[in-house]
């Protein structure tokens, strides 16, 4: 795990090198174990090391034997071992012991733009071939590693694992977008590649790049593939599932380091740390609680007696990290910055949780990606809000003449699941008429639109959980890999291991889920290794008592943060609009807590990443 930037050149910028090495400097977080740059006069990358395995000889960048092909590289391949000794019969050999980035300088060479498709792990990587003359870039199938990449000017390009690296090599001007504002408060994410910085995207998972100096080719390498072909019963779905589970974590324990796991009292954290605990290099399990002394009549989830049944269960370690009531106020700008755009759901509790693990591990196990494959989010699904009904007839219709009827039923569900902060129906309401006409029109309406027309399915579930991978799951990993990384601390991903995704995508929904209950193949797969409790126990999502919280002592700083004066003179939201919702959400009229967190989000992140007017907080002198 590390970071990487490059500068794509073709002679046309003289100082590369130095440009590099500030670009570097301004993710050195995620890599403090060192540093490594080469330039050429057509290239220049650079490199800053978190060292999980092959501690003396993985620093990069990495070349062949000639010289002829430089790689830079952030991420892991799982399968490393077995592709090495594939190349080896080849004739290829290898400097390092086993050093996962040499695969990729040698599969290269051997395989050249066919490489990404045989790797399994998480990664964002770049080649420079001397005798092609081209740059080589590909990114992980799931896009569990991030990069970024934007055109400096015609046919020159700079890419870094992180904004602020692109930033960093003073080559780009920050610039916001206000259709970039509209798509953060219509979906809580950004999709297809989008980031609200201008010229700037996010390299799309599964895809790679060529780039030569006078050309671009892009294209799509795998795509997720529900064909439901399995025949195979319950019952033998179920034990072929786990032996490939177990498969999976064990390969994404290979370090050489000490790791930990995430235990937050739910089946798939605690499937995993089960298995997990077996391995050498495993050391104990984290789980993030909250103060609920501080929490009022609001239903809240907590897990806290199931991760502590789970650790007795198996008799290791358990750390408990315990957040008070007011931790947002002093963890929200961090969290931003982490981030370095807002984003989906409570983050802070990430940013805070991956920042005690970091205090001990610099590898940790997470559930992530179990509910978006495994029909984890039926009730999403099925449960239909009537009022999005209501007042989305037309638009339902103009997306499912073209398609069969029965599609009709998926899309509000669809809407429930993305759970939108300012529906597209409300911008009038919600933002001044000045912003408005400083948009590009974008439709949230028409992103979701053209995305479920180009599913390549007709079954409706087939279509949605398309559709989450694609976006919402997509969302959620970028988050991880940020808020771990800003604390040099590397997420592993066991449910999204290639061979158990390839294998959960042929099994039939009714192994999946019953219309009762989801994630079926998957809970019998675990049965005998988890404790009966949680076994039994239903589905309860995990995050922090904030609607609770934003009604308490967080209500007069929430006030503040948002108050009248600011949001006027920020000049994006009416401020009407604003109070008002934050009055319905403190009276318990409406539940508006991912609404203002996204309003919290966003005047964080304009006063940290100093746009739309920057920090207001501060009177101007």
């Amino acid at each position: 795990m590390c970071g990487i930037s490059g500068i794509i050149h073709f002679g046309r910028i003289h100082d590369a090198p130095e440009r590099i090495r500030s670009s570097i400097n301004h993710i050195s977080h995620r890599g403090p174990d060192g540093t490594g740059f080469w330039h050429n006069q057509d290239v220049s990358f650079g490199f800053t090391r978190l060292s999980i395995v092959d501690l003396e000889h993985g620093t990069q960048p990495m070349s062949n034997e000639d010289g002829q092909v430089m790689v830079v590289f952030n991420g892991e391949i799982y399968n490393h071992r077995e592709l090495r000794r594939e190349l080896e019969k080849k004739g290829h050999f290898f400097k390092t012991d086993h050093s996962d980035t040499e695969v990729i300088v040698h599969g290269y060479e051997e395989w050249g733009d066919e490489l990404p498709s045989k790797l399994n792990g998480m990664f964002a990587f770049a080649v420079w071939d001397n005798h092609r003359k081209r740059v080589f870039l590909a990114r992980d199938r799931y896009g569990i590693k991030p990069l970024y990449i934007t055109e400096i000017q015609k046919n020159t390009w700079i890419f870094s694992s992180e904004v602020r690296g692109i930033f960093g090599s003073n080559l780009v001007e920050k610039e916001a977008t206000s259709d970039g504002v509209l798509e953060y408060f219509s979906l809580q994410n950004f999709w297809d590649g989008r980031t609200p910085f201008k010229g700037i995207r996010l390299f799309q998972p599964a895809s790679y790049e060529i780039i030569t100096a006078t050309s671009v080719t892009q294209k799509t390498y795998w795509d997720y593939n529900f064909s439901r072909k399995s025949t195979l019963t319950i019952e033998e779905s179920s034990q072929r599932h786990l032996e490939i589970l177990s498969q999976a974590i064990h390969r994404q324990s290979d370090t050489d380091v000490l790791l930990s796991s995430y235990l937050s009292g739910g089946i798939d954290s605690t499937a995993i740390t089960a298995i997990a605990k077996n391995i050498k290099n495993f050391q104990r399990s984290y789980s993030c609680i909250f103060n609920l002394n501080e929490v009022g009549d609001d239903i809240i989830v907590d897990e806290r007696e199931y991760s502590r049944t789970a650790a007795e269960h198996f008799n290791i370690e358990r750390i408990e990290h315990e957040l008070p009531q007011d931790v947002l106020i002093n963890s929200l700008d961090k969290t931003i910055n982490a981030l370095e755009y807002p984003r989906m759901g409570m983050a802070y509790v990430n940013y805070l949780i991956s920042e005690r693990v970091a205090q001990d591990n610099k590898v940790v196990l997470s559930g992530m990606g179990g509910d978006e494959l495994h029909g984890g989010y039926l009730g999403r699904y099925q449960v239909i809000r009537q009022l999005l009904l209501n007042n989305n007839i037309s638009f339902i219709d103009k997306i499912f003449k073209r398609k069969k009827r029965q599609m009709h039923e998926a899309l509000v569900p669809y809407y429930n699941m993305l759970n939108f902060p300012i529906p597209e129906k409300e911008y009038p309401l919600a933002f001044t008429p000045e912003f408005l006409r400083s948009t590009n029109s974008f439709s949230a309406n028409q992103v979701i639109t053209d995305k479920i027309m180009t599913a390549p399915y007709e079954d409706t579930w087939d279509i949605l959980m398309y559709v989450d991978a694609k976006t919402y799951m997509h969302g959620l990993l970028v988050l991880e890999d940020k808020l771990s990384m800003i604390h040099s601390l590397e997420t592993r991903v066991p449910l999204l291991d290639n061979e158990l995704v390839d294998f959960v995508s042929e099994l039939p929904w009714n192994h999946l889920c019953d219309g009762k209950t989801g994630k079926i193949v998957f809970r019998e797969s675990v049965k005998s290794i988890v404790p009966p409790s949680i076994y039994n126990k239903p589905k309860m999502g995990f995050g922090p008592p904030d609607a609770s919280w934003y009604r308490g002592t967080l209500k007069e700083w929430i006030s503040t943060e948002l108050s009248k004066e600011r949001i006027a003179k920020r000049g994006i939201f009416r401020p009407e609009y604003v109070l008002r919702k934050l009055e319905e959400h403190y009276t318990g009229q409406y539940n508006h807590v991912a609404l203002i967190w996204s309003f919290l989000s966003f005047e964080s992140w304009c006063r940290v990443q100093n746009v739309f007017g920057g920090d207001l907080s501060k009177p101007i002198i």
